[in-house]
């Protein structure tokens, strides 16, 4: 029987969006799903909905015989949620994660966890800016990129049982070093959250915003919308970023700061036309419209 043929038994700890519909979309290919959150409200709504197989009270029956355990909460509590499940585990199982960083993750799984497991790292890119298990969807990873981030002692059979989740959620699969993500997914994903944040409060937190709300619009309403994702999630993924992420804001802010000298170097309209000053600043958007308008084929 091909390995790919064999129903895994796999508890997903943790049921929010993420944990939820990767919960969902596993058992709806087939296999067996084991959800627990720390809440027995989450427990009985992932039971009622159909999400998951079976929802245990406690934490060691939910891992207990487990050929994946799945990590979905917030990034700070996977450390004593590893502590919590070590004595847990049979042998042989391999745990992964959903974390939005990998590098503190890797570490806390190479010291506390027991031998006889594997830690093969894992993160969906995908997500909403909405929160919790009443928004899951089996159909969140479709045509998503999901990246593996294995051990260096993980074998290939566990890194084949984390790839295989990942493509039975129907994702796409590339693997990469822990550091290596962190720095890339800071640059594309957790950069792109504190801009949208910064401007939202900027824009919304001005005591002038009730005088210009009737003409925000839809270019407001989207550049905004990453920061209506779900606080916590972002306050851990900073901590267990920090360094990327600052340095990708302080290259922001050098953008921003010659942006706003472009815009201050500019003539009076009347005058404006064919001076240096407006050229440049015409070029500066060009040039940024052919860098984005190229990569777009290749985000979708």
């Amino acid at each position: 029987m091909s390995s790919q043929s064999i129903r895994l038994r796999v508890s997903v700890i943790g049921l929010g969006l993420i944990g939820a519909s990767a919960a969902a979309a596993w058992k709806q290919a087939g296999h067996f799903v084991v959800g627990w959150g720390p809440r027995s409200a989450t427990r009985d709504a992932a039971r009622a909905r159909g999400l998951v197989d079976t929802a245990p009270d406690t934490l060691a029956e939910a891992v207990a015989n487990a050929d994946v355990v799945v990590l979905a909460p917030p990034v700070l509590a996977i450390r004593q949620l590893i502590r919590d499940i070590a004595p847990h585990l049979s042998t042989g199982t391999v745990v992964t994660d959903v974390a939005s960083t990998k590098a503190s993750v890797e570490e806390w799984a190479r010291d506390i966890l027991p031998p006889n497991v594997e830690w093969v790292g894992g993160h969906p890119m995908a997500g909403r800016e909405t929160a919790g298990l009443e928004h899951a969807d089996t159909a969140l990873f479709r045509n998503r990129v999901w990246v593996v981030v294995p051990s260096i002692s993980a074998s290939a059979a566990s890194v084949d049982r984390v790839v295989r989740l990942a493509t039975d959620a129907g994702s796409k699969v590339i693997t990469m070093k822990a550091d290596e993500h962190d720095m890339a997914v800071a640059k594309v994903s957790h950069v792109p959250f504190m801009v949208s944040t910064a401007l939202s409060d900027a824009v919304f937190g001005n005591a002038r915003f009730a005088d210009w709300a009737p003409v925000a619009a839809t270019g407001l309403r989207d550049i905004t919308r990453l920061a209506s994702g779900d606080a916590t999630m972002h306050r851990d993924i900073c901590v267990t970023n920090r360094d990327n992420i600052a340095k990708g804001l302080e290259e922001v802010s050098a953008v921003l700061a010659d942006l706003a000298r472009q815009v201050r170097e500019l003539p009076n309209p009347a005058t404006a036309l064919g001076t240096r000053e407006l050229d440049v600043l015409g070029q500066t958007f060009r040039r940024i419209k052919h860098d984005r308008d190229g990569w777009l084929p290749n985000a979708k």
